[in-house]
């Protein structure tokens, strides 16, 4: 890992050629003390990555796997918002990379298409710090190689003929984009956000099917609430679904 990385200001990195999880150094560099708003933790190789709801998140050799520790000067509920944040960052930086005219799409709560297939996934944890609350955002592209994920289609920057593969390239032009759109979400709120997410959206308008943790329904994407909840034209009317899973029927 010996390539240089310019990173914005204000953004500062620490590196490693293997960690368990960059969420789970991110947190401990929280806890202790060690580590300020803007640490950028990288790694070559991640031992025991994971998923929202606790899922193994494959890390192959090639791809990227980062955390940035944020303080969000704000509640823990607004907090969250910093996913749609890093999707439309990461969806905006991976435009300026893919074949010209190749969708790049956000599919709620906390991915990021190409072509309809899964290329990155997003986790947020919040830790108590050493001076108070931080959140770290952690992000996954596959960039060399594409891991299996049982039930979800998947691709890789190399499989879809991005002209940038590069984890350490990656980084930089991703962590340029998050520090441009967390400046637009800390100065203007959530509605630039919202708006730019909606734009890349996966399938707004189209069925899908939620599952949440003690039913499932199908219903219609109707949009995004101001505050990130999913919004599903369903039997009875609109529903908001805060935490949950989708799927949309078809690539």
């Amino acid at each position: 890992m010996s390539v240089e990385i310019s990173l914005p200001s204000g953004y500062h990195l620490v590196r490693f050629d293997t960690l368990e999880s960059t969420n789970d150094e991110a947190k401990r560099l929280a806890r202790s003390g060690a580590a300020d708003d803007g640490t950028v933790v990288w790694a070559q190789m991640q031992t025991a990555g994971r998923g929202r709801r606790g899922r193994i998140w494959k890390s192959e050799p090639g791809n990227l796997f980062c955390s940035v520790l944020i303080d969000p000067g704000c509640p823990p509920a607004q907090a969250m918002q910093m996913s749609f944040v890093a999707a439309v960052a990461l969806a905006e930086f991976l435009e300026t990379i893919v074949p010209r005219g190749t969708p790049v799409e956000c599919k709620w709560p906390n991915d990021v298409l190409i072509n309809g297939r899964k290329v990155a996934g997003i986790l947020l944890e919040l830790v108590a710090g050493h001076v108070g609350s931080r959140l770290v955002v952690g992000i996954g592209v596959n960039a060399a190689q594409t891991p299996a994920i049982a039930g979800i289609p998947a691709t890789s920057l190399a499989a879809e003929g991005c002209s940038e593969t590069d984890p350490g390239r990656l980084l930089e032009g991703l962590c340029r984009s998050f520090a441009h759109w967390r400046g637009r979400w800390s100065s203007s709120g959530f509605e630039p956000v919202r708006a730019a997410w909606l734009t890349r959206a996966k399938g707004i308008g189209t069925p899908l099917t939620v599952r949440l943790a003690r039913e499932s329904f199908d219903g219609t994407f109707a949009g995004l609430d101001d505050d990130g909840a999913l919004l599903v034209t369903a039997a009875g009317g609109v529903r908001r679904v805060a935490s949950g899973e989708v799927f949309h029927p078809g690539p």
